[in-house]
């Protein structure tokens, strides 16, 4: 940090002297009754935020409140576990005393408590960390540690400049979060009200199933019957002398609730007379088989993204007969609460965990409305899809700004003295 190129009207100075003796936290046990004291500890953050009427209440010695209490502008960072070292700016709270896994930090005038949260994100902050624990922190943070930080100190209102810059982009990514939540909650309703009414309004009678009511006109049959369902190849299998092959192949972890998560795709061995047995056909319905319960039967289309791969055991995959049921539309009801509702009632259930076979598969007793029909579902649910894509894209892209800015903002590579008079 101190050998870092920044402008010459900045300082580097040591955390602990521009803010108050760091402290560690409160030793208490959390409780449901309310003791007018909120008990913040490192499980109530989540990805920078605390939902403050979930965060349980603690019995506080009246002595001791004085130095456990949160005011706005306190920062905790957490001392140890799989959160080490990240911050949360206190913005607004009830009262709140703070748990022994968290560091409190009150900085003084010269020092800006928000711009000094951002810099907690910064790489350099996170080297040094790393560096002061000699690599992972395995030991934990404690408040040398802290004291011990150099920070860059740029003037006050190039901190204000730099903290609201910032914090302008955080709120445009949280502005998309909200909607993409909404898009999301609009196409679960969208689905419950297509697979329960259809899209023709001139039907309105209806019939019963065992997972709600369906258009009278749908037919609904086993899946067997319109589609033929693919297992896939097992991990470890031995092949003596056979002929065996390398191919990329569609794991669990590939398969999402709606989507396919292909950044990471591992290759598998496999006899050369199977290649055609378990290969994966543009179109395939692929759906896992089991795992937590409320993604049971989650998958999405193949839509052939990777030549010549193929599927583990693990994963089904559905190849329909286009002529009664397109793919797009199968992949829909599964997803939708019909689809989940049968899953889970047919499915072979342990602790935390849930599971169905081919047999269940074939027997799902698809929703099969006519194909022109199946079309305006479609329709109406991929403009969601394609509204989600499109948030989901400016979400990644605010976020790289927001960490591109940061690193330039916090070395002052760009300067904010024009903006400065903003805050004067």
């Amino acid at each position: 940090m101190g050998e870092m190129q920044m402008p010459p009207h900045w300082k580097v100075v040591k955390l602990g002297e521009y803010c108050e003796k760091p402290e560690y936290g409160y030793t208490a046990s959390a409780t449901k009754q309310d003791s007018g004291y909120k008990f913040l500890r490192i499980t109530d953050i989540q990805d920078g935020t605390v939902q403050w009427n979930n965060v349980p209440s603690c019995e506080v010695d009246k002595i001791k409140i004085d130095k456990y209490i949160l005011f706005t502008g306190d920062i905790v960072v957490a001392r140890i576990g799989a959160t080490t070292g990240k911050s949360f700016l206190i913005d607004d709270c009830p009262q709140a005393i703070f748990a022994s896994y968290l560091i409190r930090i009150r900085t003084k005038h010269d020092l800006l408590p928000r711009f000094l949260n951002f810099y907690f994100e910064t790489e350099t902050y996170w080297q040094q960390i790393d560096a002061k624990k000699g690599g992972k922190l395995k030991g934990g943070v404690n408040i040398p540690i802290i004291k011990n930080l150099l920070v860059p100190l740029p003037p006050l209102l190039e901190q204000k400049t730099i903290a609201h810059t910032l914090q302008t982009i955080q709120k445009a990514k949280e502005t998309c979060q909200r909607e993409l939540e909404l898009e999301r909650e609009r196409k679960a309703a969208l689905m419950q009200y297509l697979f329960t009414h259809g899209t023709n309004p001139e039907f309105n009678t209806f019939q019963k199933t065992r997972f709600g009511k369906a258009p009278q006109h749908w037919k609904i049959v086993p899946l067997e019957k319109c589609a033929f369902i693919q297992t896939g190849t097992a991990k470890g299998r031995k092949f003596q002398d056979s002929e065996t092959v390398i191919l990329p192949y569609l794991r669990v972890a590939n398969v999402q609730d709606g989507y396919l998560d292909l950044s990471e795709i591992k290759e598998i061995s496999i006899r050369k007379s199977e290649v055609k047995r378990y290969s994966l056909e543009v179109n395939d319905v692929v759906l896992t088989e089991g795992g937590d319960p409320d993604k049971l039967g989650r998958g999405f289309i193949w839509e052939g993204q990777i030549p010549n791969c193929i599927h583990q055991n693990h994963i089904f995959a559905v190849r329909t007969n286009r002529e009664i049921l397109l793919p797009e539309y199968l992949a829909y009801l599964v997803q939708s609460d019909y689809g989940k509702a049968y899953f889970l009632s047919v499915a072979h259930r342990t602790t935390n965990l849930a599971s169905i076979n081919s047999t269940k598969l074939k027997a799902f007793p698809t929703l099969v409305p006519d194909i022109s029909e199946q079309k305006r579902i479609l329709t109406i649910l991929q403009i969601c899809d394609r509204k989600i894509q499109a948030l989901e894209k400016e979400i990644a892209l605010t976020d790289e700004l927001f960490h591109a800015m940061l690193e330039q903002l916090m070395t002052g590579k760009i300067s904010t003295q024009p903006l400065t008079e903003t805050y004067v």
